[in-house]
C-alpha cells in the first residue's frame, strides 16, 4: 500500500482560513440576533410567533405603521426592518454555501462559496467569490447594523415596559 505524502498548508493559508471562518460566524451571529429580535418583539407585543423572516418583517411593519405601541418608533424602526432583506442574500451564502479557498503564486486569494438554488429551469449551482477584505467588510457592516437593531429594541423594551432595566433585554454588542 502506498501512502501519500502529507501536505501541510503554510501558516498564511491557515490564518486566512481561520479568519474567513470567524468572519462567516460573526456575520451569521449578527443576522441571527436581528431575526430573533423580530420574533421576540412580535411575541411580546402581539403574542404571535411568526416563523418565516418575511412574515416577521411584515408583522413588524404593520405594528409600526398602525396606531399601535410601535408607531412611536416607526421613523427609526421601519428603515431597519426594511433593510434586513439586504443582509439575507449573503446570509444564505454563509449558511448554505460550501467554501473553498484559492491562492495564486503572487499571494492573491479568493474564497469561493457554492450553493444550489431552485429556479424556473431547475436546480442551478451558484458561485460567489470574495477576498478576506470583502468578508471583513461584510462582517463589520452587519455588526454595525445589528448594534443599531439591538439598541433600538433595547430602547423599545424599556420605554414600553416590555422588560425593565436589568432584566433579560438584549445588550448592545460592539465587537469589530
Amino acid at each position: 500500500m502506498t501512502t501519500l505524502p502529507e501536505v501541510v498548508p503554510d501558516q498564511h493559508f491557515i490564518d486566512l482560513m481561520h479568519r474567513a471562518i470567524y468572519l462567516r460566524g460573526r456575520y451569521m451571529t449578527s443576522f441571527a440576533q436581528c431575526e430573533f429580535l423580530l420574533a421576540d418583539l412580535s411575541v411580546k407585543v402581539d403574542s404571535r410567533f411568526r416563523y418565516a423572516l418575511d412574515k416577521r418583517v411584515n408583522a413588524a411593519k404593520a405594528m409600526a405603521e398602525t396606531s399601535g405601541p410601535l408607531n412611536t418608533y416607526a421613523d427609526d424602526f421601519l428603515p431597519l426592518i426594511e433593510n434586513i432583506g439586504f443582509w439575507s442574500e449573503r446570509r444564505h451564502w454563509f449558511a448554505h454555501g460550501f467554501m473553498t479557498f484559492f491562492t495564486a503564486p503572487d499571494g492573491k486569494h479568493a474564497f469561493e462559496f457554492r450553493r444550489y438554488e431552485q429556479r424556473e429551469g431547475g436546480l442551478v449551482l451558484l458561485q460567489w467569490f470574495a477576498t478576506i477584505d470583502e468578508l471583513q467588510n461584510a462582517a463589520d457592516a452587519i455588526t454595525r447594523y445589528c448594534s443599531a437593531f439591538v439598541a433600538l429594541h433595547h430602547r423599545i423594551y424599556l420605554e414600553l415596559g416590555i422588560e425593565k432595566e436589568g432584566e433579560h433585554y438584549p445588550s448592545v454588542t460592539t465587537e469589530q
